[in-house]
């Protein structure tokens, strides 16, 4: 299996180098495809990402997966969804994700994510706990979420009343980016990553993975601190949500915060665990 990673990013000196390593270090029996769209940096980014391309073809990284194979374009673009644009235009895998070029992934993220899809080809769409990191890239805090219903989801109740899905945890097969509106995407200045998981809940169904795959990290001067003008753009593309929608979404997030994990994974039935000797799907079909 090939999973396609992309990174978008400008400027992007102090944090790429841990972006990069996190991707390129996952072990397991997989191929990566990793695609980095620079905006034209005006730091050493490019530079950085030059000598791990040097690195990679000369053998000097040391490869713990099956191939990676290692792209990168750099020109100027319109901001972070017109290159994430770019890149989904490039990808050929089989599993996709992209992580931006200041978070980065845990150990044997990639191994977790292709051994469930693997192993439950009606998995289409998966995410793990919702893990952040501080400057330094501790991880301050981890959460498993109660749910991710696509009524919630399409009507923008995750993110606002309940925990957003986290980009840098979530994985997809690359059939849902073939749906797409990619013109639509890059036109998107803030909340891009919302219209994807609008788009995919459209089609399938998002599992939630009782691991932790990567995670959000809080610095200052980031694009997710301009909070007002991403929830304008978030709610123009959600559909309406009703009072009922709103009294059930406070219930779920009394669960989500208040009960242990294992009734969240009795009751959700759109959760994957690892019961110590393989990752259990409960679904309505078993």
């Amino acid at each position: 299996m090939r999973i396609s990673v992309i990174t978008p990013c400008f400027n992007s000196e102090k944090y790429i180098e841990e972006t990069i390593e996190s991707v390129l270090s996952q072990r397991g029996d997989f191929e990566i495809e990793y695609i980095i769209i620079d905006g034209r940096s005006k730091d050493s980014t490019l530079d950085i990402v030059r000598k791990y391309k040097d690195w990679i073809e000369s053998g000097k990284v040391s490869i713990k997966c099956n191939k990676v194979s290692f792209t990168y374009v750099s020109e100027e673009d319109e901001g972070l969804y017109d290159a994430l644009a770019k890149g989904f235009r490039l990808v050929t895998g089989e599993v996709v994700a992209y992580i931006n070029s200041d978070d980065f992934y845990l150990p044997n993220a990639f191994s977790t994510v292709t051994e469930i899809f693997g192993r439950y080809p009606d998995v289409e769409w998966l995410t793990g706990m919702i893990t952040s990191y501080n400057e330094r890239g501790q991880i301050i805090d981890c959460l498993l979420p109660f749910k991710f219903d696509r009524a919630s989801i399409q009507k923008g109740i995750c993110g606002t009343i309940l925990p957003f899905i986290q980009q840098e945890s979530t994985f997809w097969k690359r059939k849902l980016v073939n749906d797409l509106d990619l013109n639509l995407l890059k036109k998107h200045k803030f909340a891009g990553d919302f219209y994807l998981w609008y788009a995919f809940s459209k089609n399938t169904d998002l599992y939630i993975i009782y691991s932790c795959l990567g995670g959000f990290r809080y610095r200052p001067g980031q694009l997710s601190k301009q909070r007002d003008k991403y929830f304008n753009e978030f709610l123009s593309i959600a559909e309406k949500k009703s009072v009922t929608d709103v009294m059930l979404a406070y219930i779920y997030k009394v669960v989500t915060y208040l009960t242990p994990n294992v009734v969240k994974r009795i009751l959700n039935k759109k959760i994957i665990y690892y019961d110590r000797s393989q990752w259990i799907k409960r679904s309505r079909d078993f």
